[in-house]
């Protein structure tokens, strides 16, 4: 019978498969893994000026790489040319002397990761699962979640996380030592903290239980494995552990409590008063942001469930003893997750040592438990000797209902796929910048300077985008420096300001057109952060307190486009004071 056929095809094991099938399956994976990156691309390419909202801070100073000349002195790109991995640095300085611009490669890079992210993770599934449909299942949804986040797509340190952590994974259970030693030193090239989620795997690994209790490895080759993985893990861990940074060291214990930057308002919303947004699904502090983003991840919780019942689901006894991989990357991935909390921000974010690992375990369990649940519900309809047509119809009927949400979830999405990148409607603003010496100075509170950096090549006093709070001493420059910029656009009195202009050589203000009105204070990211301040300026433009900068616009403004206005500061230095 025909339903017999899509039960054996559907549920037919890596023995039993032909290579035709398992090309089929894999095949069809790189054919929606390409189509969603086509359509990311789409966004890419979509105007002249766009860029991936976190790319922006990588590509900006990378530029420096086919123009040394740009950019000088600039604090901003000195500090993120400090605090990137040398791996993903010299990866962009390769391809610049290539003659390819960071900004397109930026583009153009996710589209190979989330290819080999796909190479890697489905004969990984088939060694946990040797079943090819619950494979293609995991790694539809894998590339799903990848595109249901800017992970992957901002082509940022962090999207180096799933190719080279997930090859990590292939060769460990593969037992293909030199390349798993290769994976783990890409790991910490370009995405070092992972290195301790790793270590943490390659210790447990040498633990089995045996009559509910631990007990060590008799395996010579696992004690090979986790000892030279661990030295590998140490080679590349101690140059960040014993480096210097000129920005002083990372922002801790009860400072950064204090810190408005990582307030509930602030640059990086880190702490709240709601603890479980706190610990459970804050993107900085919680235990699982996203990873049960996509709903049918859950399904990939009843996974312990169903391995306890054999009998009712017996394709379960094709899972591999390779499974126990999965709760040793989750405990690794817990501890550190604990331990980054405890040591805050000297492990960076708590968050990232569990929002990509556990969502890795929720989407293998996944493909285990429909599939699983597929082969019982063919078991059941064929308890007799001929399917009747109304068991025909009710398997059907729950295979067609898995098959459409699996492949068109995406459609049900206002945003799919969701690249974040920012699109420029107002060129005109970069264009002039362009046209201006390499070493000017651009000041401004408007959120619309983030992009200066990438499109016109120019340096700026301070951007919300950049304005990360790890390190103390960048943090305190530019708080510094944002303070003193308020202040001085703010000001009634001018000569604050030209104080202000000589202080930082300041060449140009970029003003909102709504920046000297009540209403903007409410809206500015700057002054959401910074509420006592926000405060006084607001009620001052409420008594109708006029800023000195106000009053000579049309004099010094030298554009106005589309709700900006460029002042030129040299004009605003040599204007007389009342």
């Amino acid at each position: 019978m025909q339903i017999t056929s899509l039960h054996k095809f559907l549920t037919a094991t890596d023995a039993n498969t032909s290579k035709f099938q398992m090309r089929f399956w894999f095949g069809l994976n790189l054919i929606f893994a390409i189509f969603y990156s086509l359509l990311e691309l789409q966004q890419a390419f979509s105007n002249k000026y766009a860029v991936q909202d976190d790319a922006r801070v990588y590509v900006f100073w990378m530029q420096r790489f086919l123009e040394p000349d740009i950019l000088p002195n600039d604090l901003i790109a000195d500090y993120f040319e400090s605090v990137t991995p040398v791996g993903f640095s010299h990866l962009y300085k390769i391809v610049a002397m290539l003659g390819i611009e960071p900004l397109l490669f930026s583009k153009l890079l996710p589209v190979l990761l989330k290819i080999l992210t796909i190479c890697y993770w489905f004969p990984l599934c088939m060694q946990i699962f040797p079943v090819p449909t619950a494979a293609f299942i995991s790694t539809l949804l894998l590339a799903q979640n990848l595109s249901m986040r800017d992970d992957l797509v901002s082509a940022s340190p962090r999207s180096f996380i799933f190719v080279f952590f997930i090859a990590f994974l292939y060769y460990l259970l593969r037992q293909s030592l030199l390349p798993c030693l290769g994976a783990i030193a890409l790991v910490g090239l370009f995405y070092p903290p992972f290195l301790l989620i790793i270590a943490g795997i390659l210790i447990l690994r040498l633990w089995h239980w045996k009559e509910k209790l631990p007990q060590l490895s008799n395996n010579r080759r696992d004690y090979l494995f986790s000892v030279t993985g661990l030295v590998t893990c140490l080679i590349f861990m101690l140059p960040y552990a014993l480096s210097y940074s000129k920005f002083g060291p990372s922002i801790a214990g009860v400072a950064a409590r204090e810190l408005p930057g990582l307030a509930e308002t602030g640059r990086i919303s880190f702490f709240s008063d709601d603890l479980i947004w706190f610990w459970l699904l804050n993107q900085h502090s919680g235990l699982i942001p996203n990873v049960l983003e996509h709903p049918l991840n859950i399904i990939g919780l009843f996974l312990p469930i169903i391995l306890h019942y054999p009998q009712h689901f017996p394709l379960t006894k094709q899972v591999t003893d390779k499974v126990k991989v999965l709760p040793h990357i989750a405990l690794a991935s817990v501890v550190m997750f604990g331990l980054a909390h405890l040591l805050l921000y000297k492990l960076y974010s708590p968050a990232r040592y569990t929002r990509y690992t556990l969502k890795f375990i929720v989407i293998i369990a996944t493909g285990i438990v429909i599939v699983a649940i597929l082969d019982a519900v063919f078991q059941w309809a064929k308890q007799h000797r001929e399917y009747s047509s109304g068991r025909q119809i009710l398997v059907l009927g729950f295979t067609s209902l898995l098959g459409i949400l699996l492949f068109f979830y995406p459609c049900l999405l206002k945003n799919f796929p969701t690249s974040l990148y920012r699109v420029e409607k107002n060129p005109l603003i970069y264009e002039f910048f362009q046209k201006q010496p390499k070493d000017i100075l651009i000041a401004s509170l408007s959120e619309n300077i983030d992009n200066v950096p990438t499109f016109s090549k120019r340096s700026i006093l301070i951007g919300w985008e950049y304005s990360a709070p790890y390190h103390v001493g960048y943090d305190n420059q530019i708080t510094e420096r944002a303070t003193d910029l308020i202040r001085a656009q703010y000001s009634d009195n001018l000569a604050e300001v030209q104080n202000f202009i000589q202080k930082y050589g300041v060449d140009f203000f970029v003003l909102d057109e709504s920046a000297f009105t009540p209403e903007y204070i409410t809206i500015n990211p700057w002054f959401i952060q910074w509420q006592s301040i926000a405060k006084d300026i607001s009620l001052k433009l409420q008594q109708g307190t006029n800023p000195a900068l106000l009053g000579i616009l049309q004099r010094c403004s030298v554009l106005e486009t589309k709700g900006l206005i460029v002042i030129q500061a040299k004009c605003v230095a040599k204007t007389p004071q009342k």
